[in-house]
């Protein structure tokens, strides 16, 4: 039973690194003194939870975008090679038709909508990403007054910023 006790504040030390522990005699028991003004989170203000919650989001849709682009790339990939040689013009009753082999039909029907969907998730992600960001640049120039979005003078990098 000691030692499960003595496991179990090792565990509670290592997810609370915060807490303090007073002087113990020997004849007592350990005493967990904890002290609030450690305890004490830092409160965030309504605009920097705002930008974080701005950058979390713009981080949803940066992936969103990454993600939709690669399911366009995909679905190209199956389109193009049908398209090339899988797939004749043929005339049918003075028509052009394409006549596709099986395996041409099963890529068509399985690229396409990887092209369609794709293509359209990534724009619909793509101004969803413009947004927030250009929200996320107004709060951070509204932090700073003395940040201007002319071109001036950076003198951490010695160059011209924007």
């Amino acid at each position: 039973m000691r030692h499960l006790g003595s496991l179990s504040l090792v565990f509670v030390l290592a997810l609370c690194p915060s807490l303090s522990f007073g002087v113990a005699r020997a004849d007592d028991e350990l005493v967990l003194d904890l002290n609030p003004d450690t305890l004490l989170k830092h409160e965030l203000s309504y605009q920097e939870y705002k930008l974080q919650e701005l950058q979390r989001t713009s981080l949803r849709s940066r992936n969103a975008l990454i993600g939709t682009s690669v399911a366009a790339a995909v679905g190209l990939a199956l389109v193009i090679p049908a398209a090339s040689s899988q797939c004749d013009s043929v005339q049918i009753n003075g028509q052009d038709e394409y006549e596709c082999t099986r395996a041409g039909d099963v890529l068509y029907r399985i690229g396409s909508p990887l092209v369609f969907g794709g293509l359209t998730g990534a724009v619909v992600s793509g101004i969803i990403l413009g947004v927030r960001k250009g929200k996320i640049r107004r709060m951070n120039d509204s932090f700073s007054s003395s940040r201007a979005r002319a071109v001036r003078w950076d003198e951490r990098s010695s160059r011209f910023v924007f």
